[in-house]
């Protein structure tokens, strides 16, 4: 089982469970590169007034091609962390449409269950697999509190595989349960800054204790 820490609603903390002392992004697009093209892709459809599920739909072929390419991350956002996973920021839309990171996963980290404050995500494997786990709740608005919570089947996107893509609702849980260090890409519909954190309360079939968390990147490598 996840270990979790427990934070307060006001201190930053990457999901994962390892608290920084400050939220490190950028407005600062990327100049050029694979990564810059992925983003201006994206650009073409940002402004179309796409819900976050078709957002991340209409992204899905960009992010196939991204991962078509060869070694198209910068060293630094390939690094792992020994607290946590690692979360790296790549891009931010200087209009908050979206943004672009990447994550390293090593074998036996992940994520507890979270939401993305209510908007959707795509996950891209560079390199190994992970499961992801999506989760529903009955309240179209969550807030702090006990919530109910129903679960999919468990995806396994998987890197040189049809399968490497993924959609993330906005409630999931995204776990390395494998041998080899995970790599992935990943495109949220606008810069998060926080997001809910859910624990599972102690003798209640899908019942859990829902608390707001400030989301923190591990590293900003956009360019």
């Amino acid at each position: 089982m996840l270990q979790l820490t427990a934070f307060g609603p006001k201190e930053a903390m990457n999901i994962g469970g390892l608290p920084l002392s400050k939220k490190i992004s950028t407005k600062t697009g990327v100049s050029s590169g694979p990564i810059a093209r992925l983003a201006q892709e994206i650009e073409e459809f940002a402004d179309e007034g796409l819900n976050d599920r078709k957002f991340i739909q209409a992204a899905e072929p960009a992010i196939r091609r991204l991962l078509a390419e060869k070694n198209f991350l910068p060293e630094e956002a390939t690094l792992t962390s020994d607290k946590s996973y690692a979360r790296h920021l790549l891009h931010t839309d200087r209009e908050n449409r979206f943004c672009i990171a990447a994550m390293v996963w090593t074998p036996g980290q992940g994520t507890p269950i979270h939401d993305h404050d209510g908007s959707w995500g795509m996950i891209g494997m560079v390199r190994g697999k992970l499961e992801v786990v999506n989760f529903y709740a009955e309240e179209a608005q969550i807030t702090s509190g006990e919530v109910d919570l129903t679960s999919e089947a468990p995806n396994v996107p998987s890197a040189g595989s049809e399968a490497c893509v993924c959609g993330c609702a906005d409630i999931h849980a995204v776990n390395n349960r494998f041998d080899e260090t995970a790599i992935s890409i990943h495109i949220y519909a606008r810069e998060l800054q926080k997001c809910h954190i859910y624990e599972p309360i102690a003798g209640a079939k899908d019942r859990f204790m829902a608390s707001e968390k400030n989301l923190v990147f591990t590293r900003d490598s956009s360019y």
